[in-house]
């Protein structure tokens, strides 16, 4: 067992599939309740980027904006992932860590439960479950006042096609500080089942197995708990600035040629926010580059922001022939 047998385990197996929710209610019973729980839940589409991770440096940031899908940090580090309602997550949370919990230790009911429907699941390297040598699980941590969160994926009938598309990033000129993620071969389960079982069932036999080896305890959601989890979706989890702007401090070069000429911009993002930035081009100007460079310092690193910050602004002054559009989109291609 991974708990203390003198402390009850709350098992949570909900419905709810909004990404930013389902990180908030880790958090929630992670850093504000003292109990043991484990939690079963999917994401509709969504990435999950790590605590220590660049967004623009991982992902196929145009892609991910036109399939709509949001970006999501979470509090444990390791790389980026793709969710959809053919993945499920699982969350372990516990007292009494000191340090790193061992990954092998947490993930042995999973592996338990896989191999007792037929699958040869295996753990490997430092955090993940194999089956027949590719990835079908990928696991992180994270510790709060000497209580552990460690969770993971089961990707059982992911779409493999879109995760390879959004975990692209685009090949910008960007030299980020943080964590990069791993590629790994990955498979999903459904392809090796020897019976027939969906993404639904696999949940309800997983939290059955662990509801015997973990003597679970099942818990639903109050309306209590469900206000604050809301509560921290709407300060955290869905803003902007703890997805995207608290990314580690990065540097970026783009060169485009516009309708008014070349022109490369290469600038410093720290805490989300523009603090440097250099113009350069052979395009014309009435008036010195130095105005628009002030202007754009300490914007946002996003387009809207960009766009605001130039609305109203004289832009064809400093660059002849050229939209506030096609100018934003030089930090972004």
């Amino acid at each position: 067992m991974l708990f203390e047998k003198t402390e009850p385990v709350y098992l949570i197996s909900h419905e709810f599939t909004e990404p930013a929710f389902n990180l908030a209610c880790e958090e929630y019973f992670f850093h504000h309740r003292q109990e043991n729980y484990i939690l079963l839940w999917r994401n509709s589409p969504a990435i999950i980027i790590g605590r220590n991770q660049n967004a623009y440096a991982e992902l196929d940031m145009d892609y991910v904006a036109e399939n709509k899908m949001p970006v999501i940090r979470r509090l444990t580090g390791g790389g980026a992932v793709y969710h959809d309602l053919g993945n499920l997550n699982f969350t372990f949370i516990t007292n009494g860590a000191d340090g790193l919990a061992d990954f092998k230790v947490f993930l042995k009911p999973i592996t338990e439960y896989l191999c007792s429907i037929g699958l040869d699941a295996e753990f490997s390297g430092r955090n993940d479950i194999l089956l027949k040598g590719m990835k079908i699980s990928g696991n992180a941590q994270a510790n709060y006042k000497g209580r552990v969160m460690l969770h993971g994926t089961l990707l059982f009938s992911v779409s493999l096609s879109v995760l390879a598309k959004a975990l692209k990033p685009n090949p910008l000129k960007l030299s980020a500080k943080g964590i990069s993620s791993v590629k790994s071969r990955v498979t999903n389960i459904s392809e090796h089942l020897t019976r027939s079982m969906n993404v639904e069932e696999l949940k309800e036999e997983l939290a059955v197995f662990l509801t015997g080896t973990e003597s679970c305890v099942p818990y639903a959601l109050t309306a209590e708990d469900e206000a604050e989890i809301k509560k921290l979706v709407e300060e955290k989890y869905g803003t902007w600035g703890w997805n995207i702007g608290s990314a580690p401090s990065y540097s970026m070069e783009s060169t485009a040629l516009l309708t008014g000429g070349m022109v490369t911009v290469n600038f410093d993002v720290y805490e989300g926010k523009i603090i440097s930035i250099k113009i350069f081009g052979d395009f014309f100007g009435s008036r010195d580059i130095s105005g628009l460079e002030q202007k754009i310092t300490g914007t946002p690193h996003e387009r809207q922001a960009l766009l605001a910050a130039l609305e109203g602004f004289e832009l064809q002054k400093y660059i002849a022939n050229i939209t506030a559009a096609e100018f934003s989109e030089l930090f972004f291609s």
